[in-house]
């Protein structure tokens, strides 16, 4: 493969723009090509990249040349599409959610593993830099023993945003609404700073919308597997918009991040911490992405990782639909 690694962009769609934004500044990597069924898209995507542009994801797999395929579909197609990759030879880089089947999910791990191709999904905000100060403080249990967390996405939708795109707020492509679509870089955030949730209790609804069969608004309880305990909100009903925020309370302190970035520090013995500036967060975990390809090891955010979100979400749209407190099933 050399010392740089070629991708292709598979749907070029409104996220296609940063992620090509982002590999245009990692040092190792290559935007080789872009595919999308709609010719004219796939111009635009392409222009100033020099970039191929392929409507036909078999030829785009055929080209000997691409090294691995990022995939910005709508999140019901990753699966069966990275698996496509996986048997072509390509390291599978999927956007969040990894699929909306668990099932599906580890399939597609399964199928990378056997083809022997890494496979990642983009949770950008693991590299937050507040975010990984966070992290580290509690992994060196600066924090103590966590007791405590509340993990809230306050965010607005308008109609038109699920009009805009035929598979927006569709059960069959979307897989869930707020919580599976926006509120799950949150989650995953919660959950990864947390530690494993062993049971949720939960209630979806549809409040503000029409023409969507998924919900706006989901409230839950989480019961961690250390004994902390937890409350979690994903909206895209909180007009008109507001702010993503993660509260971890443990016995030697506690922090706040707003927008993944520290609004409260308070920890026993401790300064108060200043807020670092950080880059593009899809650059940093491109970057890594590519220097995992290249090492021939496993990303950060590889499928088994990226799983445990979904995970928690198929527990939480079991516990709503049937009134119960559901266990997490990490198998």
């Amino acid at each position: 493969m050399g010392k740089k690694v070629n991708y292709a962009i598979l749907g070029c769609g409104a996220i296609s723009k940063t992620h090509i934004k982002a590999l245009a500044q990692v040092e190792n990597a290559v935007l080789y090509a872009v595919c999308d069924k709609e010719k004219e898209r796939a111009l635009e995507a392409a222009s100033d990249t020099g970039a191929l542009v392929y409507t036909d994801l078999d030829k785009m797999l055929a080209d000997p040349n691409v090294d691995a395929v990022i995939i910005l579909t709508a999140s019901g197609m990753h699966g069966d599409m990275g698996m496509r990759a996986a048997e072509a030879g390509k390291h599978v880089i999927v956007e969040k959610p990894i699929d909306i089947s668990v099932e599906k999910a580890k399939q597609l791990i399964r199928t990378c593993e056997e083809n022997h191709v890494s496979l990642s999904c983009i949770f950008q905000h693991r590299y937050d830099a507040d975010t990984r100060a966070l992290a580290e403080a509690i992994r060196e249990g600066r924090l103590g023993t966590l007791h405590a967390g509340c993990c809230h996405t306050k965010w607005y939708r308008g109609q038109e945003y699920y009009d805009e795109v035929a598979w927006r707020g569709t059960r069959k492509y979307d897989g869930g609404g707020a919580l599976m679509n926006q509120g799950i870089h949150q989650l995953d955030l919660f959950q990864y700073l947390m530690g494993e949730v062993d049971e949720v209790f939960a209630y979806c609804a549809t409040r503000a919308h029409e023409r969507i069969d998924v919900e706006d608004l989901c409230m839950a309880t989480l019961k961690f597997r250390n004994g902390a305990l937890g409350i979690m909100e994903a909206s895209t009903v909180a007009a008109p918009g507001f702010y993503t925020r993660i509260d971890v309370n443990g016995s030697r302190g506690s922090v706040i991040l707003q927008n993944n970035a520290v609004m409260e520090w308070k920890i026993e013995g401790e300064e108060a911490y200043q807020t670092q500036e950080t880059v593009l967060p899809h650059r940093l975990q491109l970057a890594e992405i590519t220097e995992s390809i290249l090492r021939g090891e496993p990303s950060q955010v590889n499928g088994r990782e990226a799983l445990k979100a979904l995970q928690v979400v198929e527990a939480v749209y079991r516990s709503a639909e049937t009134g119960r407190p559901e266990k997490v099933c990490y198998e």
